[in-house]
């Protein structure tokens, strides 16, 4: 992700402003580091750069300001306030990934689940409880991909936990090129 590889890029970034200012330069016998190489205009990245934003969660009470009571967007504030408390809520790292460092709290002040992971010590959000879908007792998330600006794939995740993660069963799709699929609908 931007945000791992951006933590990444600081810390170099960091260390040769340390070397620099002692004097020194980084030996040039070591391999290559991050930010020796990901923003050359030769290297093709995967995950476009404007993806930062929507991936931190940071943006979410912004977004809950501007279109209040939209009917897409869940309530979400910096601050766990008496209303999400009330409703139920999930606390998320801002900028995590991959199902870690989440806190289910159910709108009786239950922890329903809690993931453990990398994002510990950043901020966090909270987000209104809105429980995925269960299927056959699996929790059931679908996720959508993007390639080169355009939609590309879909998935389907599938977990006996509330919260979906890295380490979630990853259904298999079957691809079909849209006259194939319209021949079969026929």
């Amino acid at each position: 992700s931007w945000e791992t590889a951006l933590d990444q890029l600081r810390e170099e970034c960091d260390e040769d402003e340390a070397l620099a200012a002692i004097g020194r330069q980084r030996d040039r016998d070591t391999s290559p580091r991050l930010v020796d190489v990901l923003l050359r205009s030769e290297v093709m990245v995967y995950e476009p750069l404007w993806t930062l934003i929507p991936s931190n969660k940071a943006i979410l009470p912004i977004l809950g300001e501007l279109f209040h009571d939209h009917p897409h967007l869940l309530d979400t504030a910096y601050e766990l306030d008496a209303e999400l408390e009330h409703r139920g809520y999930v606390a998320k790292p801002i900028a995590g990934r991959g199902g870690f460092n989440i806190s289910i709290v159910d709108r009786n002040r239950k922890l329903v689940e809690k993931t453990r992971g990398q994002f510990s010590r950043q901020e966090y959000v909270y987000q209104q409880l809105f429980p995925l879908p269960v299927i056959d007792d699996l929790s059931v998330q679908i996720g959508t991909f993007t390639v080169d600006g355009r939609y590309s794939a879909a998935c389907v995740r599938v977990d006996r936990s509330p919260v979906i993660t890295s380490g979630s069963d990853l259904l298999p799709l079957r691809i079909l090129e849209d006259e194939e699929f319209l021949t079969i609908r026929g």
